[in-house]
């Protein structure tokens, strides 16, 4: 068992990593953009525009404000949940190694923690997919996007 937590302790390690491997920074800056383009980008999806136009502001929309979104809301608790669980591990290896649980207990603690890597390996997944989802439409499409918006307020004016 205490070669397995030490394994845990390596997989937190390896996921605090790749969580670190997220650019926040990045993330606020496109955030920031994103909040001076939001009131063009709701105007014209209510507009009629082309099916072309539609498609590159509707995907470019959803990946800031659901994919980009979700990043900046959920990086700093996921982190914080695993430095969290690294804490509990060692803690329960610290106690295992002292003999200080009985086994039904430590067996429970154990599989416990398993569960919550379980769920935080599922959490940085779906942080790394999301920030991959709004680099993307931000390279692919950011220029195109303020291009747009710029012509849709020359054309109102």
């Amino acid at each position: 068992m205490m070669a397995e937590l030490d394994g845990m302790i390596l997989r937190v390690d390896s996921l605090t990593d790749r969580l670190n491997m997220i650019d926040t920074e990045r993330c606020d800056r496109m955030d920031s953009a994103f909040r001076h383009q939001r009131d063009g980008i709701e105007a014209l999806l209510v507009d009629t525009i082309t099916k072309d136009t539609a498609m590159i502001i509707g995907n470019y929309y959803r990946a800031m404000n659901k994919s980009l979104g979700r990043v900046r809301k959920q990086w700093n608790e996921v982190h914080e949940e695993l430095k969290k669980s690294r804490k509990q591990i060692e803690d329960l290896r610290h106690d295992l190694d002292r003999r200080l649980l009985p086994d039904g207990p430590k067996n429970t603690y154990f599989q416990q923690e398993l569960l919550i890597l379980d769920e935080l390996d599922r959490n940085v997944n779906v942080l790394e997919r999301s920030y991959a989802t709004a680099v993307r439409e931000w390279d692919d499409k950011a220029e195109q996007v303020e291009r747009i918006l710029s012509k849709n307020a020359r054309d109102v004016e």
